[in-house]
């Protein structure tokens, strides 16, 4: 009878346990992340295509280059979501001979410099959709760095801030198509992890 009381005691104060939980993520909302255009108005540009004349690619050198501004000690997740065809003069086009099909690259640089040298490539699944997740800085082998430092009167958040490079680039297979240009949208998310 005594053990079975102690076990419903036990019972009744293990219901009443508390715990503490701390959610550092909720700091990174008080972050800015930027994404801004190096070269304002850049497209990935094929020029005009004729039909039948292939490849055409953009590589790396003549890639789209966007800014991605942030904390440097914390992650991103950098999301990219590009068309499977770019249409004749960027047009609703429901036939074949007004798209060309699209395979996008990407590659994102955070080591400090903009330089194609030192990239790390998106990997692009077939429906031109691609994700990863990246410090803002490159830290090595080194874990990430303490959390947010929450934001009080007189801290400046900016001053830890730091650059990373986004390149869009890809390629495009022509076929029996009416000549000119074709473009399309690739749209870019960029969030704290």
């Amino acid at each position: 009878m005594v053990r079975q009381l102690l076990i419903l005691l036990f019972l009744i104060y293990t219901n009443n346990l508390y715990s503490q939980e701390i959610d550092f993520g909720s700091f990174s909302s008080s972050y800015s992340v930027t994404l801004a255009e190096l070269s304002p108005g850049a497209e990935i540009d094929f020029g005009t295509v004729y039909e039948d004349i292939n490849p055409f690619s953009v590589d790396i050198n003549s890639a789209v280059v966007l800014t991605i501004e942030g904390v440097r000690y914390l992650d991103i997740i950098v999301d990219l979501d590009g068309p499977d065809y770019l249409t004749l003069n960027g047009a609703p086009c429901g036939s074949a001979s007004c798209q060309v099909a699209f395979t996008m690259k990407a590659s994102y640089g955070n080591r400090g410099s903009l330089s194609t040298s030192q990239v790390t490539n998106f990997n692009v699944g077939a429906s031109n959709i691609a994700s990863a997740q990246f410090p803002i800085r490159y830290r090595g082998n080194a874990p990430p760095g303490p959390p947010p430092t929450p934001v009080y009167q007189g801290f400046n958040p900016s001053l830890f801030n730091e650059t990373a490079y986004l390149y869009i680039y890809g390629d495009i297979t022509v076929g029996s198509v009416t000549a000119g240009s074709y473009s399309g949208t690739v749209n870019v998310t960029v969030s704290y992890d």
